[in-house]
């Protein structure tokens, strides 16, 4: 992982572009429940009955018309708040999502170029024996797959990490500032809030259903060294023996497809258990502090805590998304670097050896 890491070194002003778009983004989040929540109380403002007999004006207001009135334009004054926000909210979600898909893309394809052109160039050195033990299947699948892999040192971890900070310390600091015991209690379930958003993620973009295939001796493999090789194929006729091949490959590949899929039911049910059963309680506790502490804390208050938060763990689960596996990206660099510092029996382009004079 060092090493890999060492390949990123010059890649580092597009990280830094990639960091400064991460953490608009991510802040996005909690400000997205800020402003979703003082939509709420616009929506929710109470307008009390005023009819100048029964019900007079509330103090302050001699007049129910001028009362009226007040309501109105404080509504209107809050709605066009409310409206800025959310044109603000939406310019920092562009701005930020497209630094940041550009500095850490852009660094990724930067290190993808140079793992791929220094693998290809190892492989064009090595002797004719090496490609009779390697198939042309796993090769290609190493070039294709590996150095993808391996940008999971570098640029991942500062992408989540930065998205990471921005979205929960943030939302944390605004719901502490507005409710502090409400946010309390959240803090404690922020864990399987953060578990049941994540496995709720995955199962929408489909990252549970694993990546099979992909393995050099699996279904893909096969079919890559069939079709790259198909001359050879045909004429030694063995055909029905690749198709016997790719069936089998395909049948072991869902042996246990029964036992992982009642698995990731379960744990998406508790995901969606752990979510439900968390806002509930949160409803309550707030609930509970609005009617027992009615100076202390308000309405307002209350609904930006919460949403601060809430909105926050979605961009927790924003920024695993499409994170890799630390195993799978370690057998990757121990494949890619494994190939890079072999020495070839025989090799073409060394200037080494005897030489005619």
């Amino acid at each position: 992982s060092a090493r890999a890491k060492l390949l990123a070194k010059g890649d580092t002003k597009f990280f830094v572009i990639g960091v400064a778009g991460a953490f608009l983004a991510g802040s996005m989040w909690p400000a997205w429940g800020v402003i979703f929540a003082f939509m709420i109380d616009l929506l929710f403002s109470p307008v009390f009955m005023c009819d100048g007999f029964d019900n007079p004006p509330p103090p302050n207001f001699s007049t129910c018309e001028q009362y009226w009135e007040s309501e109105a334009n404080d509504m209107e004054q809050l709605s066009f708040k409310v409206t800025y926000g959310w044109l603000a909210n939406i310019a920092a979600a562009i701005i930020g999502n497209v630094l940041l898909f550009y500095g850490f893309g852009k660094a990724a394809e930067r290190m993808n170029r140079r793992v791929r052109d220094t693998a290809f160039g190892s492989l064009v050195r090595q002797e004719v024996a090496y490609f009779d033990k390697h198939s042309v299947g796993s090769i290609t699948t190493q070039l294709q797959e590996d150095a993808t892999l391996i940008q999971s040192f570098s640029g991942q971890p500062i992408r989540v990490l930065s998205m990471t900070l921005a979205s929960i310390l943030i939302g944390l600091v605004i719901s502490f500032a507005f409710m502090w015991p409400f946010a309390l209690l959240t803090l404690g379930l922020l864990p399987f809030m953060a578990f049941g958003a994540a496995m709720e993620m995955k199962m929408y973009l489909g990252e549970d259903e694993g990546d099979k295939g992909a393995d050099k001796n699996g279904s893909g493999g096969i079919v890559v060294e069939t079709l790259l090789n198909i001359r050879t194929v045909a004429s030694l006729t063995i055909e029905h023996i690749k198709s016997d091949e790719y069936a089998s490959a395909l049948q072991a590949e869902h042996t246990g497809s029964l036992k992982s899929n009642v698995l990731k039911g379960m744990a998406s049910g508790f995901g969606q258990l752990s979510q439900q059963w968390g806002m509930g309680l949160m409803f309550w506790w707030g609930g509970w502090l609005l009617v027992n502490q009615p100076g202390k804390y308000t309405f307002r208050d209350f609904i930006i805590s919460m949403m601060s938060l809430l909105l926050a763990l979605s961009g927790l689960a924003t920024a695993a998304q499409g994170t890799v596996d630390k195993d799978k990206a370690n057998e990757a660099a121990e494949r890619i670097f494994t190939l890079i510092d072999r020495e070839s029996a025989i090799d073409s382009l060394s200037n080494e050896g005897k030489k005619s004079v």
